[in-house]
């Protein structure tokens, strides 16, 4: 059984893990990775087209993209979530490189469309 002070404790070490990776400046497939595991789910899962979804959970397929190629996040993540069966999703890596708000167009695409998209956010400075 899990307890919360263990459940605390892993979440933590992700945090850890993630931070290092950035400052590092690890590559997407290292965040996703770390990212997905803690998540329980499968790391570069082959669908039946013999695409990669980035991390497949119980109720994700969930595309991992750092937030300059948010773009081609999206139809990524509409494609894993129909060979999956599973609910579209992005990990959308936010970085420090741009002063350009990534987030906020992304977003704004998946209301204006009204794209049943999840995004998960990994913000650099946090």
């Amino acid at each position: 059984m899990i307890t919360r002070e263990k459940s605390l404790t892993s979440c933590f070490f992700l945090a850890l893990n993630v931070c290092f990776l950035l400052e590092t400046q690890a590559s997407e497939k290292d965040i996703n990775a770390f990212w997905c595991l803690d998540q329980k789910g499968i790391v570069e899962f082959r669908t039946r087209y013999g695409t990669y979804v980035d991390c497949l959970t119980e109720q994700y397929a969930i595309e991992a993209e750092f937030d300059y190629n948010w773009k081609e996040s999206i139809g990524q993540s509409l494609h894993y979530a129909e060979a999956t069966g599973k609910q579209a999703a992005i990990l959308f890596i936010k970085t420090n490189k741009k002063r350009k708000d990534y987030l906020s167009e992304l977003k704004s695409v998946i209301k204006f469309f009204e794209l049943p998209i999840t995004v998960f956010v990994i913000d650099e400075t946090d």
